[in-house]
């Protein structure tokens, strides 16, 4: 049985260091590691490495790689990612009635900026690993308190858009995650198209909230069947 007073987590000189450091060591390295490299391009042995841990003790204390990622994902969501409060206070607020598609396209865009206002660490690996999730096929790893979060936000679209069929609106959120993902990456093109002035003011929240228009007409644009396009 191990105890957490033990100390056998060897640090780079030799130093012995705490438990409570070395999980605390392992969760910088995962952060560091998973937004520079990527979830698949990141092993166990690269953060036990970074960490100046043993391997077994990165199993100890989180188990497998997707435990890991889970545990940075929670820590760097905190209290917003474990539930979807606004949205809920919302649908309250509307006693039974459907919320418009603004309504709900803003409750995501203000709850994935309010995530990145984090004035600490937190705040930037949040916008580093939305990029890295939306953007690298190959990391197949989707925390499963996104999945669930995503998944109140389709009830909800579903009630607003009763017109669509169920894949249709699937496929509008693709785009509403992708956007977003896009903007909170940092991927500045607009420079790229030859005309918009050097300081035009491009950070994510006054992007997002330019486009809001934008979004919000695709996600309400009529169904188009394929024999019609």
């Amino acid at each position: 049985m191990h105890s957490d007073n033990v100390k056998d987590d060897m640090g780079p000189e030799g130093d012995v260091r705490s438990r409570g450091d070395a999980k605390e060591r392992i969760f910088v390295a995962a952060e560091t590691l998973f937004t520079e490299q990527g979830y698949a391009a990141t092993s166990m042995r690269m953060i036990a490495r970074a960490a100046s841990v043993p391997l077994a003790s990165i199993n100890y204390h989180f188990g497998s790689k997707r435990d890991l990622m889970e545990a940075v994902y929670q820590r760097v969501l905190g209290a917003d990612g474990r539930r979807s409060s606004y949205l809920d206070k919302l649908e309250r607020n509307a006693g039974g009635a459907p919320l418009t598609v603004t309504q709900i396209v803003r409750t995501f865009i203000e709850s994935t900026l309010r995530l990145s206002r984090k004035d600490n660490v937190s705040g930037a690996v949040f916008k580093q690993l939305i990029g890295r999730a939306y953007f690298e096929p190959g990391d197949d790893f989707i925390p499963s308190e996104y999945v669930q979060i995503m998944d109140r936000y389709r009830s909800a679209l579903m009630r607003a858009l009763p017109g669509l069929p169920e894949d249709e609106v699937l496929r509008r959120m693709y785009f509403l995650v992708g956007i977003v993902a896009y903007v909170m990456a940092g991927r500045d093109v607009m420079h790229l198209l030859g005309r918009c002035a050097p300081s035009t003011v491009n950070d994510p929240e006054t992007l997002l909230h330019a486009l809001m228009p934008f979004i919000v007409g695709g996600m309400e644009a009529p169904a188009t069947l394929a024999e019609d396009a």
